[in-house]
């Protein structure tokens, strides 16, 4: 206080600096920091430092440190506010004369603004408000008042502390006051850019380290650095932040940003019971797992091999599962084998994910609390890995679990040469190792340039290989080119080029006497043409099935839990369902309906950032309102902040969610919402019939049933009804190859027709005894086809709710559905 404490003192905040910006979780942490070190007896506490340099006679120019002198300033006027209007009392009575007047006015000033501490811009004339106006006429939008009526409600309403004891902790804060002098040779501006530089900054570990050690006595601190630190520091080699952020999630489910690590960590061992001694036991028992992941020491061969691909992947969002995991393990006394599954399914999860182009961003909270899951499930009688696959299986949407057919499907159709470096290389080392013992070092080989990616059909057409590929050369090319059943591995690549297949064959160091065991499937052909090229994809699915076996379980729960969906993977699933209560940031609030859960979740979110829910109330046609004419059926958020209750369908409410969620940089898995089970029997199921014409996706593969040609003299087709086609409904069909999007549309115009019927389709057919191995047909009438199927791709329709390549019949609803509808 004695550098605020003046009788003409003013404070200056110069025009470079930037405008006010602490948040709602920096005040926390400030107040929370005078509560202690009261609470605590702590005496003092380190507020930073203050650079600045006098102007005139009475002005300091402040260069560093304007957001504290601001912030405390806020509290200071909370004080003052409080204490005038009557609601608290000090046992000092001239408390509030002496804050009003020796730290926030200057009474006797002959200026016009009399204000001791001068902000910039527009937070000048919100700060001047907050002492000589009234409520309604403060700026509400503005940081400076929100953080105001943070300190106001906090003094006013929790009373941690009385006036006496928050002015007392306020005197008590320490900060190194640097004043320079420019007459002296001192640059302001040059020493301002200097402190705004990327400097060294201390890391979030560094923080960490000051903050357990600091203050302690000196035998103590040595104690702890030679048992704890030091060795904790070994065993993260170099990525200590990056630990401490997965030790951090394994505690609390929920994952801080790398800046965010030391404020998540304070906080942690403000709540936990356990002493600074024993937080240092348990992050040495995680770091010695971390190690064993770091440096693939697992304890089998296997186990090892599979935690280096696993880190090859570049997966790292798996580790507070794998660090909690391996711990469990070794306290459970788990055998090697169940160990070896357990990451073998982690592997083979994460990879099939991979292939079918579901988000990585939902890997995060399904890593974050798969161990806490399966422990709350797992019995005495079962296995570790039959829970936790179970708990993958059990995903749905953006966090599923790929069968085996959208697997392959991704697998196979995927431009494999156009990937990352090192997913490319993880999958041909799988592919040309499998489980051998006799291996290849096919990644090594591949970082040191002695293997390449050869395209077996060239990227350029020579005459030789137009005439081998035939007529359909062009597309045959183009869809096949960039898939894994046209690539291999080879040390000779540019002697390769663009040869004929016999010549690639037969050449030295050719496919007859390649040293790569996937060169000697390629070899056996005499040809290279679309035939070959299926015959391998076939070849390659085998091996796929193999080497990424989905696993199975036999564990069954003994009852369904409540059903929880992330807003980060709702593409419709809570359409139609009923909820009970929702999860914000590891906080349960229940919830009679999706309106009232709408208003709360806007009742958390203006408590963080009121200025971003102002701006958009705002908006016209939002649910939230800005106004001072409050309508019956408004629910107040704030003053003159209200939110109304919409109509909209629950699709319309999450794509509002995912805006704010956006707006406010906060996850999307920070929310979730409980489903209330269904009925067995009323389970919903896309193959199930409402009563209600519904909108199929149905795929379609045109090398088997030539559906182009066909729909050129035909304005209707006969389908095989292997979903619950009902007529009246419509169906988008999805060309599975050559194409990968959506062609054509058809209504069911009748339903229940046998082979008969088909008979006219045969010869459309590759195979037509594929004819004959379905029992009944829908005659489904053309509506039209497009012309903008390349708006409606595989990967486009991911972008709008798709997730995974059609393999069977699947109704089409929420966003998906108008895309498709807008767009054709």
């Amino acid at each position: 206080m004695e550098l605020l404490e003046g009788s003409r003192k003013r404070f200056i905040i110069p025009v470079y600096q930037r405008n006010y910006d602490w948040k709602k979780d920096n005040c926390k942490q400030l107040f929370d920091d005078l509560v202690q070190l009261v609470k605590q007896n702590k005496g003092s506490h380190f507020f930073g430092s203050i650079v600045s340099y006098s102007h005139g006679r009475n002005e300091i120019v402040l260069i560093d440190g304007q957001q504290r002198i601001t912030t405390i300033s806020l509290i200071l006027i909370a004080m003052v506010n409080i204490m005038k209007n009557g609601l608290m009392t000090a046992e000092d009575a001239y408390l509030c004369k002496h804050i009003e007047e020796d730290f926030l006015v200057e009474k006797y000033s002959q200026e016009k603004r009399k204000v001791r501490l001068k902000p910039f811009r527009d937070d000048c004339e919100a700060f001047d408000r907050l002492i000589f106006k009234d409520e309604e006429d403060y700026i509400n939008d503005s940081k400076v008042t929100i953080n105001y009526r943070y300190f106001y409600n906090r003094i006013l309403n929790n009373r941690e502390l009385t006036m006496d004891e928050l002015f007392t902790a306020i005197d008590n804060l320490i900060i190194i006051d640097i004043e320079l002098e420019p007459e002296h040779g001192d640059n302001p501006q040059l020493i301002f850019e200097s402190l705004n530089s990327t400097g060294l900054d201390l890391t979030e570990s560094d923080k960490i380290r000051n903050f357990i050690l600091m203050g302690l006595a000196p035998v103590v601190q040595e104690k702890y650095y030679d048992n704890y630190w030091n060795k904790i520091e070994k065993h993260t080699q170099g990525e200590l932040d990056s630990f401490v952020r997965d030790y951090l999630t394994i505690l609390t489910g929920s994952i801080p940003t790398i800046k965010g690590v030391y404020p998540a960590f304070k906080d942690y061992t403000r709540n936990n019971s356990n002493d600074l001694e024993d937080i240092l036991k348990e992050m040495l028992r995680y770091a010695n797992a971390y190690k064993k992941i770091k440096t693939y020491t697992i304890g089998s061969t296997t186990a090892n091999d599979t935690a280096e691909r696993l880190a090859y992947l570049e997966m790292t969002v798996a580790n507070p599962f794998l660090m909690v995991f391996l711990t469990y393990a070794e306290d459970n006394n788990l055998e090697m084998s169940e160990i070896e599954t357990v990451l073998a399914c982690v592997e083979t999860f994460i990879f099939r994910r991979l292939m079918c182009d579901l988000p990585t961003n939902a890997l995060n909270k399904i890593f974050a609390t798969l161990h806490k899951s399966v422990l709350k499930q797992k019995k005495d009688t079962d296995t570790y890995s039959s829970v936790m696959i179970y708990q993958l299986e059990d995903k749905k949407l953006s966090s599923a679990f790929p069968k085996d057919n959208d697997f392959i499907q991704g697998f196979t159709s995927k431009n494999i040469y156009s990937m990352r470096a090192k997913n490319k290389a993880y999958i041909f080392e799988r592919l040309e190792n499998g489980s051998s013992k006799e291996k290849n070092d096919v990644i090594k080989n591949i970082e040191n340039g002695i293997l390449t990616y050869e395209h077996i059909m060239p990227q350029t057409l020579s005459q030789a290989w137009r005439d081998a590929l035939g007529s359909d050369s062009d597309r045959i090319q183009e869809q096949w080119l960039h898939t894994i059943s046209n690539l291999t591995l080879t040390g000779y690549n540019s002697k390769y080029s663009n040869r004929s297949f016999d010549e690639k064959k037969t050449m030295t160091n050719g496919f007859n006497k390649s040293g790569i065991r996937l060169n000697h499937y390629i070899a056996q052909f005499e040809k290279w043409t679309e035939d070959e090229l299926m015959l391998r994809k076939a070849e390659l699915e085998k091996m796929a099935l193999e080497i990424w076996q989905y696993p199975i379980t036999s564990f069954v729960p003994e009852k369904k839990e409540e059903e929880l969906v992330y807003l980060s993977e709702d593409n419709g699933t809570c359409t139609g369902r009923m909820i009970s209560a929702f999860y914000f940031q590891d906080v349960k609030y229940p919830a009679s309906d999706w309106a009232e859960m709408l208003w709360q979740v806007g009742n958390l979110l203006y408590a963080i950032n009121p200025a971003i829910m102002y701006a958009e109330a705002s908006n016209t046609g939002n649910v939230w309102v800005e106004t001072t004419e409050v309508s019956k059926k408004y629910k107040k958020i704030a003053d003159h902040l209200y939110f109304c209750p919409s109509n909209s369908n629950t699709w319309n409410k999450m794509s509002l969610l995912k805006r704010l969620f956006e707006k406010y940089s906060i996850d999307e898995d920070d929310l979730s919402f409980a489903l209330i089970p269904q009925k067995e029997t009323e389970e919903p199921s896309d193959l199930s019939y409402n009563g209600e014409n519904r909108y199929w996706l149905i795929p379609s593969n045109d090398n088997k049933f030539h559906f182009s040609e066909w729909i050129k003299t035909h304005d209707y087709v006969f389908w095989r009804h292997s979903v619950n086609f009902k007529e009246g409904d419509t169906v988008y069909f999805y060309s599975t190859a050559p194409t990968s999007a959506v062609f054509a549309a058809f209504f069911v115009e009748s339903i229940n027709h046998s082979t008969y019927d088909t008979l006219e389709e045969i010869e459309y057919w590759a195979d037509p005894t594929a004819l004959t191995t379905v029992p009944l047909y829908a005659k489904l009438k053309l509506i039209a086809t497009t012309d903008n199927s390349d708006k409606l791709t595989k990967d486009i329709l991911f972008q709008h709710g798709l997730n995974g390549a059609p393999q069977k019949g699947m109704v089409l609803k929420g966003e998906l559905l108008e895309y498709i509808q807008e767009v054709f």
